[in-house]
């Protein structure tokens, strides 16, 4: 499925919000992605406001990051002064070093699928790296969540909402490094946890999601009102990370 470049660059018509109300991601993914790594340089693909890009340059990683939004781009500068910010794609971008590590959080779908794991390859160094992970979102309450999905519905609104059943995993990553002999030593790690959202927080989240974001604002207002009728004060939130790490191998 190609890459659809209009809807990958929305989020950063809402730097702000995305910055605000999106989670972060857990200290322990952190550490077992750096106890997996060698030691050396850091590619972060898709590196947006820095969400996970400050949690690895606390740990004093060597850090070069490709952001294609400038708006989003801007708001990383700022965040995280110490690291090397490319602006552009992941495609156009030419490394001018070999990375021990190249991770992207939340990103790795926007990238090329013909050509992501020819460029992860062509990036790692040999036995580098390779860390892919997401955050998938799950209202807690069974009830309010079918609810929330209900208004959804109503509105159109099915494909990545935040109000499905079961949250969507992102298997393909998985099932192709499986198959690819570039990459050795999968592994699968996955932390969850829950947080309270006060109703506007909430919102907000749902501003970021690119399902409701491509919705034009005579369609998306009234979904946010509908959507606010049903929270009451807040809600609670079970957040699932997960994680696919691999290696490259030091000869094809």
């Amino acid at each position: 499925m190609a890459v659809d470049r209009e809807r990958s660059v929305v989020f950063g018509q809402a730097v702000g919000l995305y910055e605000s109300a999106r989670p972060g991601y857990p200290d322990q993914l952190v550490t077992d992605i750096l106890g997996y790594a060698p030691a050396g340089p850091a590619l972060e693909v898709g590196a947006g406001t820095g969400k996970a890009t400050a949690a690895f340059a606390a740990r004093g990683v060597d850090l070069t990051c490709v952001e294609p939004d400038p708006r989003m781009a801007a708001a990383l500068a700022a965040k995280c002064p110490g690291v090397r910010l490319r602006i552009g794609i992941f495609e156009d971008y030419v490394p001018d070093r070999r990375f021990a590590l190249l991770y992207s959080a939340q990103a790795w779908h926007w990238v090329d699928p013909e050509r992501r794991w020819d460029l992860a390859y062509a990036a790692l160094a040999p036995s580098g790296a390779l860390a892919l992970f997401w955050n998938h979102y799950l209202v807690t309450d069974p009830g309010l969540r079918a609810a929330l999905a209900e208004v959804d519905h109503r509105h159109g609104v099915s494909s990545s909402s935040l109000h499905q059943e079961v949250p969507v995993r992102n298997e393909e990553a998985q099932h192709l490094l499986a198959g690819d002999p570039r990459f050795t030593d999968l592994d699968e790690r996955s932390y969850s946890w829950t947080e309270w959202y006060a109703a506007d927080r909430y919102l907000d989240l749902v501003r970021t999601i690119s399902a409701y974001r491509i919705l034009p604002p005579d369609r998306q207002e009234p979904v946010l009102r509908e959507l606010a009728a049903v929270l009451g004060d807040g809600v609670e939130m079970t957040f699932v990370t997960d994680l696919t790490l691999a290696r490259r191998v030091s000869r094809p």
